[in-house]
């Protein structure tokens, strides 16, 4: 598993032992607190410290904000304003059925006294919170994400139940991970010998099982019974999965929705094979809007190990920057990861990466991105066709005609594998991360330069323009989306380019007229200085931020060099671009796997169907 904050490394109950345990039960009392139920209302009195027994908790600055933290079993709520006499900073939420142990200041002090090896634990808690704190801060300036989820709750969405190869096929892929369980109905009531299963009971249980394994896989019933309500109110995210008809929600996905944010629901949609497109999902996110649409095929494993990798934290994500005609080394790069046996589970990009990354998606082998590459740039001159100025330097027509021809007009949600593609939306100045909506619209806008090709304007209204302006290598779209190990390619060339050229030579307006009149007729030539397309493309490049190298060990970050030939806007020298980015990355691994690179490590060991340790926590 990747790691994770487990209780018995946080919570400050590793430090004591039986007898100040026993203490700690009989002074503190308990306390049940329902999902969406406010623990603690930012600015109130601290007289009160609490220790998560089971659940999950978010710390928001508002009720309705996005969390800041979260605070999980055999964690202290609340010490901080506790031991400083300070308000409340933050309100304390929980995100699932939840039970704490509760304690005043009174009673604290008296405990304390009584055993002082308590006071010690906190006191050691209290440091160890406010190294995470600081960490949570750096975290949310990258945009890293919050922890992997451990609870999920699997439930069936629609008319039918949920198809039982997949259950089957999805409990061995958990089975296969270390500390990781499986749980069903019939698991539980085998555990309770038969008896009727109370509410209460199973979610205690449902806890025990948590503590003792880094992820838990739960399987509702089709009805509402005692075991799917304690599943949904035990639980972080759920997986709706699709199953008959869309068009009415069935009584346990109606609780879901209602307890569930959108954040935490995924929709998993089942098919007997895959393709690059699956069948529309319209229909069935009308009624049901989620966070993220997986495609699952039974004709083979791959589907559930990348939905595993998801689950667990661990997906695998490959980052596309922006960078013209040097575009295709991301296709060599990606040939050479695939075939050392790395598996993607999510591609994103900007500009030229958003439409490389749409090709990975959508499942196409580099022979046939390389073959469409050709009969866009090279024989249908589609980013050659220069037009009167007053929209864009450059025709767009036959550019949008081949994004039509080239990725269909399907939607976004419904391409094989997750992706995203970033746009700057000049209507509100803001970046857009682009998830949803046809497929060849996302990559259109993400690669109008602005000034050479007019800008796309979506349903909506909103101007929106090359992805490259505003984040060239969108890594933190990426880590907003999932955990896990990133393989990040930055185009942007890494050498300084000084042009052998005289300013003083460039004509004005009617010496320019005549000079090219003359040029056609064979005369003699114009200037070579840059063209106006290529000056916009790295002024881009010069006005965004620089990547940073990332201290994040699963985040490998590779520059490849501007191959012979290439340049920003001339795709002639596309097919040489590619093969020698594919050489180039295969050296570049072997020296990675030579260096134990813990990035690269992660991506082969995750990527391994075999080499993870067969688990025996599968209930």
């Amino acid at each position: 598993m990747s790691p994770v904050d487990r209780p018995d490394e946080q919570g400050f109950r590793a430090d004591l032992g039986p007898r100040e345990l026993a203490e700690i039960r009989k002074a503190m009392r308990i306390r049940r607190v329902a999902r969406g139920e406010v623990l603690i209302e930012q600015d109130s009195l601290a007289e009160t410290l609490y220790i998560v027994n089971f659940g999950l908790f978010e710390v928001k600055h508002g009720p309705d904000t996005q969390p800041v933290a979260e605070i999980t079993a055999g964690q202290l709520i609340g010490e901080i304003g506790f031991f400083a006499g300070a308000p409340r900073t933050a309100f304390v939420i929980a995100a699932r059925d939840s039970e704490v142990l509760e304690i005043n200041r009174d009673e604290f002090d008296s405990l304390t006294a009584r055993v002082p090896e308590i006071l010690r634990a906190v006191t050691r808690a209290l440091g160890k919170r406010l190294v995470r704190l600081a960490s949570n801060v750096r975290d949310s300036e990258k945009a890293r994400p919050l922890n992997p989820l451990r609870m999920a709750a699997i439930i069936p969405a629609g008319s039918d139940d949920i198809c039982p190869d997949f259950v089957q096929r999805l409990r061995e892929e958990i089975s296969s991970r270390a500390r990781a369980g499986f749980l069903t109905g019939s698991a539980a009531a085998a555990y309770f010998g038969g008896r009727t299963l109370d509410r209460h009971d199973l979610e205690n249980w449902l806890a025990d099982v948590e503590r003792s394994h880094d992820l838990v896989v739960c399987v509702a019933d089709f009805d509402l019974t005692e075991w799917t309500q304690a599943v949904l109110r035990s639980c972080d995210q759920v997986l709706l999965v699709a199953g008959g008809s869309p068009e009415a929600l069935n009584p346990v996905e109606s609780l879901a929705l209602e307890l569930f944010p959108k954040a935490r629901r995924r929709l998993i949609r089942v098919v007997a094979r895959r393709g690059a497109y699956a069948s529309p999902s319209a229909t069935w996110l009308r009624q049901r809007d989620v966070f993220m649409t997986h495609h699952v095929a039974l004709q083979d494993d791959d589907d559930f190990h990348s939905l595993g990798r998801f689950l667990a934290g661990q997906a695998i994500g490959y980052v596309a920057g922006g960078g013209g005609a040097f575009g295709p080394a991301h296709v060599g790069i990606f040939r050479a990861f695939r075939e050392s046996g790395v598996a993607f589970d999510i591609h994103g990009g900007a500009s030229v990466g958003s439409a490389m990354a749409a090709a990975f998606s959508l499942l196409m082998e580099p022979d046939e991105i390389k073959a469409a590459m050709k009969e866009m740039f090279v024989r249908r001159r589609a980013l050659k066709r220069w037009t009167f100025p007053r929209y864009g330097l450059l025709d767009h027509e036959v550019f949008d005609e081949e994004l039509r021809l080239r990725y269909g007009v399907g939607a976004i949600e419904d391409v094989w594998k997750p992706y995203f593609a970033v746009a700057a939306d000049l209507s509100t100045y803001a970046m857009r991360v682009m998830r949803e909506g046809p497929l060849w619209q996302a990559i259109r806008a993400s690669c109008a330069i602005p000034g050479v090709l007019p800008p796309f304007f979506d349903a909506a209204g909103h101007m929106l323009v090359d992805g490259g302006v505003m984040d060239n290598v969108p890594v933190a779209a990426m880590n907003s989306l999932k955990s896990g190990p990133n393989l990040i390619v930055d185009l942007r060339p890494r050498e300084h380019c000084v042009f052998d050229f005289d300013y003083d030579s460039i004509p004005g307006r009617r010496a320019l007229l005549a000079r090219a009149f003359n040029s056609l007729s064979g005369g003699k030539r114009l200037p070579a200085c840059p063209s106006p397309a290529g000056v916009i493309q790295r002024s881009i490049f010069g006005n965004r931020h620089h990547l940073q190298d990332s201290d994040d060990p699963l985040a490998l970050v590779l520059r490849p060099p501007a191959f012979k030939g290439s340049n920003f806007m001339n795709w002639d020298q596309h097919a040489e671009v590619l093969d020698a980015s594919y050489e180039w990355a295969l050296t570049i691994i072997e020296k990675l796997r030579a260096q134990s690179d813990p990035a690269l490590a992660a991506m082969l060991r995750l990527s391994d169907r075999d080499v993870r340790r067969a688990g025996s926590n599968a209930q």
